[in-house]
């Protein structure tokens, strides 16, 4: 899949965005414009052809707890419907749009409806009479160009693949789940590890990458940031980071304190191993901006690699719409896999791998590690996870020999094609 953002509306008052504005705005302010009333509306040209697209918006809503908790936001495309959000705090927002709806005329009128805007004077002191929904800072459309693959040949959106492992069994009748394992992927167990590129939010799957004597150097694989710093991180190369000026060793921790890194143009924040004692303040700052610098470029040829598999989970779940604008960022640097994990439903039990759209899969595990103790993580729900993911995600992006062969015509077409030339 290929990604192309053809169109970036940036909502600050030395932005473009009044080139895009219908009903529904107050006035632009330094960074950000407010979405007022009821519902507010973005005209864009219409754009140029692709599979389907994604639209992206960074936006915060406005709350008030306990009375305004939550902000709801309705997404239409031409009049139709896309899609729907409830949001509590700052976040990126992706909507896809088919192709036939977001071509349908000479331009494509986006509706965002927010009924629950307020007054922030009937919260507060405040005299702000304006009907506030959400701070907008950009929007960004994006065009989806599907695989080269011909179409017959993609894996369908809603496929998935089980993980009951039915025919290996060790002593006692157990599942030898290494044994499932490595039979389904043809890969060792490192090696089912080290397909991987953890982006953070906490250290789990990196330590379940070490269960797996996999150690891979990997600048998201014990740090920690928003997703927002993530996305504006992957869209800007990770520009500027490793900075001495940006890196803040803390002492945390009891009873024996540990220097934690706190990164400030993007966020991170991760271990060291190191304790009070140990090193000066000033050596943790040299010896970690040399660091994050090397994982930065190390990071970025990742990006490019299409063999690698990028792995996002979040404990608190993040739904669809959070996810997507992730894989546009992704994609922008080459055909990205994106692994998408969270707990297991009824409909999908832990193990199960779903194609939600082309390059971006969706695990279900059995449960999370405690916020407290990522060392208590599932390994067998990870393993039959990552497993079912190889599994697709070579499905989804074959080598180019199998390629060929896709092109291949069948046997029976070539003796039919012999016989036709011999007549």
């Amino acid at each position: 899949m290929a990604v192309v953002c053809d169109l970036t509306v940036s909502f600050a008052t030395a932005g473009n965005s009044l080139a895009y504005l219908g009903g529904g705005w107050a006035g632009s302010e330094d960074d950000f414009t407010w979405g007022v009333g009821a519902e507010s509306h973005l005209v864009f040209p219409r754009p140029a052809p692709a599979d389907e697209y994604v639209l992206t918006l960074d936006v915060i809503p406005f709350v008030h707890t306990p009375e305004l908790p939550n902000q709801r936001l309705i997404v239409s495309v031409n009049d139709t419907v896309v899609g729907s959000s409830e949001i509590s705090r700052p976040t990126l927002l992706g909507y896809r749009i088919p192709a036939n709806l977001g071509r349908r005329s000479d331009r494509m009128v986006v509706t965002l409806q927010h009924p629950d805007a307020a007054r922030p004077s009937d919260f507060s002191d405040s005299a702000d009479q304006r009907s506030l929904a959400f701070s907008v800072f950009a929007a960004k459309l994006h065009r989806v160009i599907n695989s080269s693959l011909p179409h017959e040949s993609r894996l369908p959106t809603g496929l998935m693949l089980g993980s009951t492992p039915e025919r290996s069994f060790g002593a006692r009748g157990h599942v030898d789940l290494t044994e499932w394992a490595t039979t389904r992927t043809g890969m060792a167990i490192p090696q089912i590890a080290l397909k991987f590129e953890s982006l953070g939010e906490n250290c789990e799957f990196g330590l379940f990458q070490r269960r797996c004597d996999a150690e891979p150097l990997g600048l998201l694989r014990f740090s920690s940031t928003f997703m927002r710093n993530l996305i504006r991180g992957i869209d800007t190369g990770f520009a500027g980071l490793g900075e001495t000026d940006d890196i803040d060793p803390r002492l945390e921790g009891a009873p024996r304190k540990e220097y934690m890194i706190h990164e400030k143009k993007f966020g991170l924040v991760y271990h060291t191993f190191v304790y009070e004692g140990q090193r000066s303040v000033w050596l943790m700052r040299e010896q970690e901006s040399a660091r994050l610098k090397f994982l930065r470029r190390k990071f970025m040829e990742e990006l490019e690699s299409p063999d690698k598999i990028f792995i996002y989970k979040f404990s608190a779940g993040v739904s669809e719409e959070e996810i997507l604008p992730l894989h546009m960022a992704l994609n922008r640097y080459g055909e990205a896999t994106l692994l998408w994990v969270v707990p297991a439903e009824r409909e999908r039990p832990a193990g199960t791998v779903e194609v939600v759209m082309p390059g971006l899969l969706k695990g279900y595990i059995d449960r999370f590690a405690p916020d407290d103790n990522a060392h208590d993580l599932s390994f067998d729900g990870w393993m039959r996870v990552c497993a079912n993911a190889c599994v697709l995600a070579r499905l989804q992006r074959p080598s180019i020999e199998e390629v060929d062969r896709l092109d291949e015509p069948a046997e029976d077409d070539r003796h039919e094609e012999a016989a036709a030339n011999d007549a």
